[in-house]
């Protein structure tokens, strides 16, 4: 199986190499990876509009890009690379990328702009943000179920998955909706020398609403979560 590997951590994030390592043990995949050369993450589905895209080779199939992971996504599909992976894979996040967070995460955006192309994308993340991050548990998961994860997968979607951070191996998975979430952000303000306002975001306690079979409740269970997200923006109509 040819895999693309992306993230929005960054070429440095242990969670994308756990990811690799684990692909190439089972000899019969082969693993590419276009990761931002930054950490990206919060940048949602932002992409390159102007000025150029910077690609450097690192190693053997593996690219840095300049932009967003949106970006490394196209950029492997579209670009002189031109990849055409049997499945795309954003992640490990360092973290957990949870209901509402959603919206926001770069990991998730990699994984819907494969979806995007039509192919099958998964989004694979941290259930906490407790370290240490025990990535080699989720890279396990993820190989030892890959059959059944593109199973899942129905075009027009991708696959969020949050993995519980623990230790030892982990088997069960529920099919779960993303969790409402509220952001206790706070914006600080500061004067500076140069006489300018400057003011940057400083997150604050983040609160879930515990509803059960969400993301968020099966993750506090200690199973898995996947769910299937649309890519398509709906209207409240097609809702009810």
């Amino acid at each position: 199986m040819k895999i693309l590997l992306t993230n929005d951590d960054g070429i440095g994030c242990e969670g994308i190499w756990a990811l690799k390592k684990e692909l190439e043990t089972a000899s019969n995949h082969e693993v590419f990876m276009v990761v931002p050369e930054e950490n990206r993450s919060g940048v949602s589905h932002g992409i390159t509009m102007q000025g150029p895209i910077r690609l450097r080779q690192k190693e053997q199939n593996v690219w840095v890009c300049s932009g967003t992971p949106a970006d490394c996504v196209i950029v492997g599909l579209l670009g002189d690379l031109a990849i055409r992976p049997d499945v795309i894979m954003s992640g490990i996040n360092e973290g957990p990328n949870l209901g509402t967070d959603i919206i926001y995460s770069g990991t998730a955006s990699a994984a819907r702009q494969g979806a995007l192309h039509g192919i099958p994308s998964l989004a694979v993340s941290m259930g906490s943000h407790s370290k240490p991050f025990y990535y080699d548990t989720a890279a396990r998961y993820i190989i030892n179920h890959i059959d059944e994860l593109l199973s899942l997968w129905i075009p027009e979607t991708f696959l969020n998955i949050n993995v519980p951070n623990l230790p030892h191996h982990i088997d069960e998975h529920r099919l779960t909706y993303p969790s409402r979430r509220h952001y206790n952000d706070q914006l600080v303000r500061f004067n500076a020398p140069d006489g300018h306002h400057y003011c940057f975001l400083e997150g604050g306690a983040i609160e879930t609403r515990e509803d059960d079979g969400s993301d968020w409740h099966v993750v506090e269970q200690g199973l898995v979560s996947i769910s299937q997200i649309y890519i398509h923006p709906v209207v409240l109509q097609e809702l009810k």
